[in-house]
């Protein structure tokens, strides 16, 4: 990885992509008053992992010389 992104919160989202998906997967077995909590859920820690995400790809890693 480029020295200037954090290798460890780069994987922590990883983690909670994998937890999102999990979560996903489960949708369809859980009891049909449980699922919309479980999809709004679901949104929020996805647009969390968005945002971190886009401040990542904002930070201008230093030039290499």
């Amino acid at each position: 990885m480029s020295a200037g992104i954090d290798e460890v919160g780069v994987r922590r989202l990883a983690g909670l992509a994998n937890v999102i998906s999990a979560l996903l997967a489960a949708i369809p077995i859980l009891q049909p008053e449980s699922r919309a909590d479980a999809l709004q859920t679901c949104a929020s820690m996805a647009a969390d992992v968005a945002d971190e995400l886009e401040a990542i790809t904002r930070f201008e890693p230093e030039s290499k010389q």
